[in-house]
Order: C-alpha cells, then structure tokens, then sequence
C-alpha cells in the first residue's frame, strides 16, 4: 500500500487580504434619521419616568431634600447614557456599511463597540427581507442572513428597498450549489 503524504504548508497571514482595505458600501442616510428618531424618543419616556416622582414631590407640596435629591442620581445616570448612546451613534454610523466579495459578505458597525461580521456564501441558508412600519413608511428593508450553524446570522440593517432587493438576488445567486 503506497501512501502519499498530504501537503499541508504553512500559511503568512501578512499575505491574507485585510478587511480593512475592502471598500464598504453604506447604508442609507435615512436609517439613521430613523435610529435618532426611535431611541431620542425612548430616551425622553425614560427621562419622564424617572422625573415623575421628582415632580409629583416637588409640586405636591411634601418636598424636602432627601427625597428630592434621591431623583438626581436616576436622571444624571439616564443622561450619561445617553450622551454615550448618542455619541456611539453619531460617531458609528458612517462607519456602518456591507461589502460583498467573490466568496463571503462582510457587515461592520460601531465607534466606541466595533463589529465586524463575515458570512461565507457557503455557510448561508436563507435570506430574508423585513420592514418595520417606520421603515416601511420610509422605504428601508432589513436583511437577514441565516447560516448553518446560527450562531453565525448577519443582520444588515437601514438598506433603501431596490438595493435590498439586489443584494438579496446576489447571495442567492452566489448560494445556489
């Protein structure tokens, strides 16, 4: 019995292609309107609800100290939140943005939190196109890309409705085996 031995070399991964180099497409302008929108709104409903038992102290007439500076400490906590919330969106947003290749798809996010996800075609088993009724009303689709294992599930959100619909076509086509 003849055995061949297998080739195995080893591998630079200075010669690997950086991620960092691959153009990336961004989503639309919109989504973030939306996103600024949506969460400065939750954001004021938890400022309100923590202020109510401030002002039901304050001009219910038994005020006193205690209970009035209790409240600053919810409020100052909600606000820092915010800005942070804030910040990471202004500043993350232009970083958002796919890039499709010959072999995978790639999704990145953040400023303060970054994410880089990569999905090879391979590893997909279906897509999926969702809207919410605000991003309905302003014509951006969710795509959802579910692989093998789960763990793996790309969400690409804020994409104007014909380009959700061609980037769908593309990975089904290059999914197809």
């Amino acid at each position: 019995m003849d055995i061949t031995p297998v080739a195995n070399p080893a591998l630079d991964p200075v010669q690997f292609p950086r991620l960092e180099e691959v153009e990336y497409l961004p989503v639309s302008t919109k989504y973030r309107g939306m996103r600024l929108a949506l969460w400065g709104g939750v954001q004021l409903l938890v400022l309100a609800i923590c202020l109510t038992p401030y002002l039901i102290y304050k001009f219910g007439g038994e005020e006193s100290m205690a209970t009035m500076s209790a409240w600053y400490w919810p409020v100052g906590i909600q606000a820092v939140f915010s800005l942070l919330w804030f910040l990471e969106e202004w500043k993350g947003f232009p970083r958002r943005g796919y890039a499709v290749r010959e072999r995978d798809i790639t999704y990145r996010t953040g400023w303060l939190f970054r994410s880089t996800t990569t999905v090879p075609f391979g590893m997909i088993q279906h897509s999926e196109l969702s809207q919410g009724p605000v991003s309905r009303k302003l014509g951006l689709n969710h795509l959802k890309l579910f692989t093998a294992g789960g763990s793996g599930n790309l969400r690409i959100a804020g994409l104007e409705d014909d380009e959700a619909q061609a980037l769908r076509a593309i990975i089904e086509a290059r999914t197809r085996r």
